[in-house]
């Protein structure tokens, strides 16, 4: 039988992304077959106040801090922290700034931010996407607090649509959920702290809607025009509980003209 795997908390710190060291870190530490590490990526992080904050929440969880940071100032700072506080750290880019810097006897420009661009920003969009993909018509609730936005409406008002245009041209995380009579929405939506938007959309519209979506069904209550209506007023109901709740009207609107409204 073998011996469980050992849990390890990896901090990772960094003026950019992150997601490079990360990458790196998870090259050495899938090595190690009975470590079981847990990622947690702080990126763009520029002041000291930012860093004690995690340090104290690393040294609470016993977890390792790497950090990859231009910055000597911060870089010396962590130094001297460690030191203070019982926590591992390891600086990626300081001992190889150093070294090159001797190999070629120059003074590197410490300006923090200068390798970015289209890798960063594809990768950026890549996880946004993925994420919007994965969290559409109500999945993925267990991860629902990492969303920039999440968008709740009745059926066929354009929800999954939107949510793909907002990741696809703002970089957004979103999650989407439909409004189902007789079913109850995830609790997560009413408590978490995350902007949060409501489709609305004319009964007949969206009668019209749904009836070329379903051009051969029969007689239904979800083409029934009163039924929509009542469907349209219990999600109604559902926004007055969501506070701060921002409430879009999709009727006559295209995918464009919604997404903007919302940004």
């Amino acid at each position: 039988m073998n011996p469980p795997k050992r849990k390890a908390h990896v901090f990772i710190i960094s003026d950019a992304t992150g997601i490079t060291a990360e990458r790196v870190i998870s090259a050495v530490l899938v090595q190690f077959k009975r470590i079981k590490p847990t990622f947690k990526r702080f990126p763009y992080i520029k002041t000291k106040e930012q860093i004690e904050n995690i340090l104290d929440r690393a040294e609470k969880l016993e977890a390792i801090v790497i950090f990859s940071l231009v910055s000597q100032e911060l870089r010396r700072w962590i130094r001297k922290e460690k030191r203070r506080k019982d926590i591992y750290t390891i600086d990626l880019l300081g001992p190889l700034l150093d070294r090159m810097g001797r190999l070629w006897d120059m003074i590197p420009a410490f300006h923090p931010g200068l390798l970015k661009g289209l890798g960063e920003e594809s990768i950026r969009l890549a996880e946004s996407i993925d994420f919007t993909l994965k969290h559409d018509d109500g999945q993925g609730i267990k991860t629902l607090g990492k969303a920039d936005l999440i968008i709740i409406g009745v059926s066929r008002t354009s929800k999954t649509p939107t949510s793909l245009y907002l990741s696809c041209n703002n970089g957004l995380k979103v999650a989407n959920a439909p409004i189902i009579p007789d079913m109850q929405l995830p609790k997560k939506i009413f408590t978490l702290k995350r902007r949060k938007v409501g489709f609305t959309i004319a009964p007949e519209r969206l009668a019209f809607i749904r009836q070329r979506r379903l051009e051969y069904a029969g007689p239904t209550d979800y083409l029934d025009i009163k039924s929509i209506k009542r469907e349209l007023e219990y999600s109604h109901r559902i926004f007055r509980q969501i506070d701060g709740l921002q409430v879009v009207d999709v009727t006559h609107s295209s995918i464009e003209e919604i997404a903007n409204k919302i940004v």
